[in-house]
C-alpha cells in the first residue's frame, strides 16, 4: 500500500512540474535570463537593447496624450516594465527622442537623439549613458550635419566627471515619465471645449494648473460620446474625460467606444 501511495505521489509531482515547463514564457523572460548578475559591461548593456528592440512588438504598448506648451508637444510610450520613449518636438528648432532601458527594474541604458537647428544647418547627436547601480561607467556618442552621416558613423567614448555618486537624476525624469503616461500630477487634465472645422474636429484639454499643459485630440469618427460633448459641452466643463485614443503621426487621435 505504501509503494502504492509513493508511485501516485511521484506520478502527481512529474505531472505539476510538466505543466508548469509545458507554459509559455512571458514575452520578456528570453530577455532577461542572461543577465541575472549585476556586472553589466558596455557590450551586455548594448546586447540587451538590441534583444529589446528586436522584440517590442511582443510587449505590452501603452501611450501618453501629446502635451503642449507654447511651441514645445512631447509623448511618452511604455514597453512592458523595459522600455520608456520620450518624443519631444520644439516648432522647427529641435527635435529629440529619448529612451530609458531597463532591466529587472534597474535603469541600465539612457539613450538620446537629437536633430538641433543652428545659423548654419542642422546638427545630429546620438549620446548614449550606461549605468549599473544606478551609477554612470561609460558615455559614448557622435554627431554628424545629415542623419545618413550620422548612422555611418562609430560612436566614441566621452570622458566621465570624476563623481561615481549614484545618479538619481535619470530616475527623477523616469518619475516624470509615469506622470506623463499616468495624467498624473500637473499632466491631470480636465476639458476645456470641442472645436469643428472645415475638415476636423478637436477635443481641447488643460492641466488642473494654471497656465500649464494642454492636450489636443483630433476626432475623425463621432459616436454618442462625441454627441454629448458637442451638444452638452458645458456639462463636461473642467470635468476629467475618460476615453481612448492612439497617437499617429505625432497626434493623438481619438478612438470610437466600440458599439457606437
Amino acid at each position: 500500500m505504501k509503494t502504492y501511495t509513493f508511485l501516485l505521489l511521484g506520478l502527481v509531482i512529474a505531472t505539476i512540474v510538466g505543466c508548469n515547463q509545458s507554459k509559455p514564457k512571458h514575452p520578456q523572460a528570453n530577455l532577461t535570463d542572461e543577465f541575472k548578475t549585476t556586472d553589466l559591461t558596455s557590450k551586455s548593456v548594448l546586447h540587451f537593447k538590441d534583444s529589446i528592440d528586436k522584440n517590442l512588438h511582443l510587449l505590452p504598448k501603452s501611450q501618453s496624450l501629446v502635451y503642449m506648451l507654447g511651441d514645445l508637444s512631447f509623448y511618452v510610450e511604455r514597453y512592458g516594465t523595459t522600455l520608456f520613449v520620450e518624443h519631444a518636438y520644439n516648432g522647427a528648432e529641435s527635435n529629440s527622442l529619448k529612451k530609458y532601458y531597463f532591466r529587472n527594474d534597474s535603469l541600465i541604458l539612457y539613450q538620446t537623439s537629437n536633430e538641433l537647428a543652428n545659423e548654419v544647418g542642422v546638427v545630429f547627436r546620438d549620446e548614449r549613458i550606461y549605468l549599473r547601480n544606478h551609477t554612470v561607467f561609460k558615455k559614448d556618442g557622435r554627431t554628424a550635419v545629415s542623419a545618413a552621416a550620422l548612422k555611418s558613423l562609430a560612436f566614441i567614448d566621452i570622458p566621465l566627471s570624476e563623481n561615481t555618486n549614484p545618479d538619481k537624476s535619470y530616475l527623477d525624469n523616469v518619475s516624470s515619465l509615469r506622470n506623463i503616461l499616468n495624467g498624473a500630477d500637473k499632466f491631470d487634465m480636465v476639458f476645456e471645449s470641442i472645436r469643428t472645422y472645415p475638415d476636423s474636429r478637436f477635443i481641447t484639454l488643460r492641466s488642473k494648473e494654471p497656465n500649464s499643459y494642454t492636450a489636443s485630440i483630433l476626432v475623425k469618427e463621432r459616436d454618442a460620446y462625441i454627441d454629448s460633448l458637442l451638444n452638452y459641452p458645458i456639462l463636461f466643463k473642467d470635468k476629467k474625460l475618460n476615453f481612448k485614443w492612439e497617437v499617429v503621426d505625432r497626434e493623438a487621435v481619438y478612438v470610437p467606444a466600440k458599439g457606437n
